[in-house]
């Protein structure tokens, strides 16, 4: 057991540089566009909410929340561009490194891990450096619940996962379905709350649109984040309970089709 658990760390991280220097390598500001992505979407939110209202600071019922809009943003832009890569990177892990299954040591769930763990290091980075600069802009960047927020955080990385997983197996097994995974996450960055409060969406609306977990971790993680942000509508329970149906629904079909995937060229 121990001697199975050392190979698959050692294979993992082995993955893991190769990824890193394929992600980043080739590219000489590819370390950079990781940082820029994210503030070019809240420059172009904050930009347009500031035509609209005339104040790059207003918040999102400030007299409220007291919450600074380009905070705000940036507190749903890093945990849906976490989820949206990790899910993408996990999703093609077995096409990217189908040579290395060659090797015995090697197994697609190696390359999956590897992926998924090189999104997490990236965002714990970008997170830091993001709120980082906002807080030398002059914005204030108080946590009301660190604790929280990590373990927000940490469960919106596992759902990630699960269903990264569970995409890699149905795109390898029904190749038509790949194309339909972008307009699926363009269609979730305008239903996950980034740039609105799930507040200031009447009862009706809010209804439809909690059904999508991606709502309830942002929110909670804004009510985690922010003193006087309010997410009372949102569920940790219901977090918890699709993360936990998303892991086992991933590793499953991985158990189930794994073989038919890599017979499939």
């Amino acid at each position: 057991m121990l001697k199975e658990i050392k190979q698959l760390q050692t294979v993992v991280f082995a993955i893991f540089l190769r990824e890193l220097k394929t992600r980043f390598g080739k590219y000489r500001l590819g370390y950079l566009w990781a940082l820029l992505e994210p503030f070019l979407v809240i420059a172009v939110f904050v930009g347009i909410r500031g035509i609209l209202t005339g104040s790059l600071r207003g918040g999102v019922e400030k007299f409220i929340y007291h919450v600074d809009y380009p905070l705000f943003v940036a507190a749903g832009i890093l945990p849906f561009f976490m989820f949206r890569h990790t899910v993408i990177q996990v999703m093609n892990s077995i096409e990217a490194n189908r040579g290395l299954f060659a090797y015995q040591p090697v197994k697609p769930i190696d390359a999956m891990i590897a992926r998924w763990l090189l999104e997490g290091v990236i965002f714990v980075f970008l997170w830091i450096i993001v709120f980082s600069i906002l807080h030398f802009l002059g914005f204030k960047t108080e946590v009301k619940d660190p604790l929280g927020l990590i373990f927000l955080y940490f469960i919106l990385y596992v759902f990630s996962f699960g269903i990264g997983v569970t995409f890699c197996i149905i795109v390898n097994i029904y190749e038509e379905l790949r194309n339909v995974v972008s307009p699926v996450m363009l269609l979730l960055f305008f239903l996950s709350a980034i740039f609105y409060s799930i507040n200031t969406i009447p009862k009706k609306g809010q209804t439809y649109l909690l059904w999508n977990p991606i709502v309830h971790f942002i929110e909670l993680s804004r009510a985690s984040l922010f003193p006087l942000y309010e997410a009372d509508v949102c569920s940790l329970k219901y977090v918890t309970v699709c993360t936990a149906i998303s892991l086992f629904l991933g590793l499953t079909l991985y158990r189930l089709k794994i073989r038919e995937v890599l017979a499939s060229e």
